[in-house]
């Protein structure tokens, strides 16, 4: 989920907490949000942001230590403020990031340092508009009452229905996907629609399209030929391309276009059509020996 989502849940599962116990509260609010301050690895560059992001700082040997290290931080350093519940809130806080992280589709590795593999099991898109709803009526709902546990506590009921829910719809629409798709990321509007990519083994194209788990009707369809081939010797020699290809199945070279003397390539993810974002989006351009002259890489 985006880091706002994952605020707002942490602060409404907290909020009974926080009369009483306003460390441990606290803790597992921070800890919802604490594994996404890998994105600071921006600051080396986009190739380090995508090699770190949602990597160990999402894994749950971290939010363990993290969690232990909060306690002895405490009961070592500052007595007087510890609370029993601050280091586990805090793994308790980080541990539901992942997990919901997991949830989503550009993948984590949940069980770094043992294995660097990232997972997704692509239930629920990281913008969702049910989501936010919901959080949105819940944080409403908390104020006007003035606290309490009732609305937290329905709060995490609906949100643990809803998770069930798409992880039905999500397994529903595997079954009525064709057998050669790559992916079906989730809608971030509509919880029944899914965006389909498929590619028959050794096909020159893919098939992108719409799939409604309703009734199991494909919509959208559109082909759109892969150029990978054409450019294999420069592309695997191009970073930024790589990077994508190990996160996406289905990042590829969709065209190229001459520009007088140059040739403008433009590759992208064509799994990710929610909000048309351009996140991954590489263009390079060629000059008339081939040999490339420019880049620009959306990250």
């Amino acid at each position: 989920m985006d880091i706002v989502t994952h605020g707002l849940m942490g602060a409404i599962l907290a909020s009974p907490l926080f009369p009483t116990h306003p460390l441990s509260a606290a803790a597992f609010a921070f800890g919802n949000v604490l594994p996404d301050l890998d994105s600071l690895s921006r600051c080396a560059g986009k190739r380090a942001f995508l090699a770190t992001h949602q990597g160990p700082t999402h894994a749950y040997a971290s939010a363990l230590v993290a969690g232990l290290g909060l306690d002895l931080a405490l009961r070592l350093g500052a007595p007087g403020w510890h609370e029993p519940l601050a280091g586990p809130a805090l793994a308790l806080g980080m541990g539901l990031h992942s997990t919901l992280d997991y949830t989503n589709t550009f993948g984590i590795q949940l069980f770094a340092p043992f294995s660097r593999q990232r997972r997704a099991c692509e239930w629920v898109f990281f913008i969702d508009a049910v989501v936010l709803l919901l959080s949105a009526l819940a944080l409403a709902g908390i104020v006007a009452a003035g606290g309490g546990w009732l609305i937290p506590a329905l709060y995490a009921l609906s949100l643990t229905l809803y998770w069930a829910l798409k992880g039905a719809l999500r397994a529903r629409a595997g079954r009525q996907a064709p057998p050669e798709t790559l992916s079906l990321l989730p809608s971030a509007l509509l919880p029944w629609t899914f965006l389909g990519v498929a590619r028959p083994e050794g096909a020159d194209a893919v098939t992108l399209f719409r799939l409604d788990v309703r009734d199991g009707a494909r919509s959208h369809e559109e082909r759109i030929p892969i150029l990978d081939g054409d450019y294999a010797e420069l592309l695997a020699e191009v970073a930024e391309f790589q990077a994508m290809r190990a996160l996406s199945p289905a990042y590829h070279l969709v065209s190229a276009e001459p520009e007088g003397e140059r040739t403008r390539l433009r590759c992208r993810d064509l799994r990710t059509r929610n909000f048309q974002t351009s996140f991954g989006e590489l263009e390079l351009v060629l000059d008339a020996q081939g040999q490339l002259q420019e880049r620009v890489f959306h990250v």
